[in-house]
């Protein structure tokens, strides 16, 4: 984390910068979703305490949804984008995954009902969870 410190006229103004804050990581998606030409989900539904990686979230899911989206990925994604955008960076938590989204080479981890998002190892939070975004009608038909 960088600490800016500016002075503006007789006050001080601090100005607290994370480099890998949640826009950040939305852009770099947005970016690999250009390249991309589907997006799979996988849903995990447990109540036990458990910490899985990727490759236990996709054999462990018990839903799956391939979307094929063509050249058009980024904007399908769009929702869940601007739900990280929203987010605040936070630390990493272990355990209670519960989404795993899949693009390209990339991923996304989900946890804690979709409200805590690992992404290239940095982590953010979002009050709001993803799983509202994903369960509204028409998510993956638009």
């Amino acid at each position: 984390m960088r600490l800016i410190v500016a002075i503006a006229g007789a006050g001080l103004l601090l100005l607290a910068g994370c480099d890998a804050y949640a826009g950040h990581a939305a852009d770099a998606i947005e970016q690999q979703l250009r390249s991309s030409s589907s997006v799979s989900f996988y849903f995990v539904s447990r109540t036990e305490n458990y910490d899985y990686d990727a490759r236990t979230i996709q054999s462990e899911a018990s839903v799956q949804v391939r979307r094929s989206c063509g050249a058009n990925c980024h904007n399908f994604m769009e929702p869940v984008l601007a739900n990280l955008r929203a987010s605040k960076t936070s630390s990493c938590l272990p355990g209670q995954q519960d989404l795993l989204i899949t693009f390209g080479e990339s991923q996304i981890i989900y946890s804690y009902s979709g409200r805590h998002v690992m992404y290239q190892d940095q982590c953010y939070f979002n009050p709001e969870s993803v799983h509202q975004l994903l369960k509204s009608d028409g998510f993956f038909f638009r």
